[in-house]
């Protein structure tokens, strides 16, 4: 009896492999080829500045990144109801917040009045190749659940362009969902997270930009226990926006590069709302980011330990301790500048890049092409090898 359950369940284990198997290659198999834009730099005599229109404007904190318990619990994010993740984020005084659960879309919150931003977390794969999808309309499943390469993500985006506002490539570094080096080739996203609770992905971003792909930031909790202190309220996406007045300029005003996101230590992320908010409060705030001269200079609201300004391949250009303000000269070989600002407290700001552009408006992300010779091969083999599997098998049920 034992034996013959053992027997019966091994089938049914291999059984499934081999199903999981049959739909990975099924997807590789439909998955075009594409003939990636090149990694050029950005070019040009004026700048693209995201912040030329916001000195002394007040910056709210946002969290566009966050679970709750979804189809009985079985997700990460059991432990949250929808309204324990939007009053977590309404402690911490937040303006702008959402729930982003596993291939769902949340409906508009009934409880503390915050702006209905709809989002889900697009990805079933085991290496967290997943996507932040913000402003969208229909739920999406389609993945490869095994390794993914540049095709594979490429092929995905362009799937989901249509009905989503915003895509984000949520928390590349994370299990090196996605290599390094992808950020040459793959385009037409929106933002990446750059700051994530489960992994920073600023390697990612500075790759990105000296690929000629103008990647704004986003900072996000991705968070699973709001009754965690360390879930909410460590990294932070800032908007230079009114919830009660502008919610209907989110979607631009992010895709603008106009955000900034704030990443705060462990001894901050620990501390129980009422006191972490009393931090937040005293965080330093951008006054202005202007670039005048081919110089940028950012000013703050009080003196902060460290701003560092960088450029290409995130190579440090130029450091001032214990100032709250300073400058940069772009040097001629600088196809854009960031600054980054380093507070008393532990916690670090990361500000989007002034970019070069020969019209001063943003940069669009470079076209892809589908590489239709390359394309038909792969599939035309692809037959072959299906054909001629088939027929192995269909000669050995004859014999039989």
């Amino acid at each position: 009896m034992i034996k013959k359950f053992l027997k019966i369940f091994a089938f049914i284990i291999s059984s499934i492999i081999l199903l999981a198997l049959l739909i990975c290659i099924g997807i590789w198999v439909i998955t075009p080829v594409y003939k990636f834009p090149e990694a050029v730099s950005f070019s040009g005599e004026k700048f693209y500045n995201p912040y030329k229109d916001y000195d002394n404007v007040h910056y709210v904190r946002a969290n566009f990144h966050g679970h709750s318990r979804l189809g009985g619990g079985l997700t990460n994010g059991r432990n949250n109801s929808e309204e324990d993740v939007f009053k977590a984020y309404r402690d911490l005084e937040y303006g702008f917040a959402t729930v982003s659960n596993y291939h769902h879309i949340t409906g508009k919150p009934p409880y503390y009045n915050f702006p209905y931003v709809p989002a889900q977390e697009y990805g079933v794969n085991i290496f967290k190749t997943h996507m932040l999808l913000i402003g969208t309309s229909k739920k999406v499943y389609f993945d490869q659940p095994l390794w993914q390469g540049p095709n594979t993500i490429q092929y995905r985006i362009n799937r989901i362009r249509d009905y989503n506002k915003i895509i984000t490539l949520a928390h590349p570094a994370f299990l090196n969902g996605i290599e390094v080096e992808y950020m040459a080739k793959l385009t037409g996203y929106d933002l990446m997270e750059v700051v994530n609770t489960f992994a920073h992905s600023v390697s990612h971003w500075d790759m990105a930009l000296s690929s000629g792909r103008p990647a704004f930031l986003l900072a996000s909790d991705d968070t699973h226990n709001v009754f965690k202190n360390t879930d909410i309220g460590r990294n932070i996406t800032m908007i230079p926006l009114n919830p009660d007045t502008q919610a209907d300029k989110l979607y631009d005003t992010l895709k603008s590069g106009a955000a900034y996101g704030i990443t705060v230590p462990h001894s901050v992320a620990a501390l129980d709302r009422s006191d972490k908010l009393e931090v937040l409060k005293t965080h330093p705030q951008l006054l202005s980011m202007q670039v005048d001269n081919d110089t940028l200079y950012i000013k703050l609201n009080r003196i902060v330990d460290k701003i560092v300004f960088s450029a290409d391949n995130g190579k440090v250009k130029a450091e001032y301790d214990n100032v709250s303000e300073s400058s940069y000269k772009i040097a001629d070989d600088d196809s854009y500048a960031r600054a980054t600002v380093y507070f008393d407290n532990g916690s670090i700001a990361y500000f989007n890049p002034v970019i070069r552009t020969n019209d001063g408006l943003k940069p669009n992300m470079p076209l892809v092409e589908v590489n239709y010779p390359l394309s038909i091969i792969k599939w035309l083999f692809s037959a072959v090898v299906v054909f001629t599997i088939l027929y192995l098998l269909s000669q050995k049920y004859i014999r039989k």
